[in-house]
């Protein structure tokens, strides 16, 4: 959600967004990793909405996080994508992914996932 504030000094009002924002143009460049196969603007929102910027979703996709709450839920707890970004077998599924990817997808959860980001393993 976008805030906007209006600032009046001196009888001058200006406009302040405030907030990260994260646009369609950084969701369209990871394809449909981001998207799901839906919108770019609904993905570019959800990542908005969850409070990260471009640069931020950027990081997180690269982690190979295509769940914007997964990702909130992983820096919530101090994880970071590059952290998020090491391969694991852990977790549900026969797969090795980013620890990143089987915590969107919902085969490890965000403390499993945060408990092997932060392991020397």
């Amino acid at each position: 959600m976008e805030v906007r504030a209006l600032i009046v000094y001196n009888d001058c009002v200006t406009q302040h967004w405030g907030g990260p924002k994260t646009g369609v143009d950084t969701i369209q460049r990871y394809g449909e990793l981001a998207d799901r196969g839906q919108d770019a603007g609904v993905a570019a929102k959800a990542w908005t909405d969850a409070g990260f910027d471009d640069e931020q979703t950027a990081l997180w996709l690269d982690a190979r996080c295509f769940d914007p709450e997964a990702a909130r839920d992983l820096a919530a707890l101090r994880v970071t994508p590059g952290q998020a970004s090491k391969r694991t077998r852990d977790g549900s599924g026969d797969y090795v992914d980013t620890i990143a990817f089987k915590v969107a997808k919902g085969d490890l959860s965000a403390r499993q996932g945060a408990a092997r980001a932060m392991s020397s393993r």
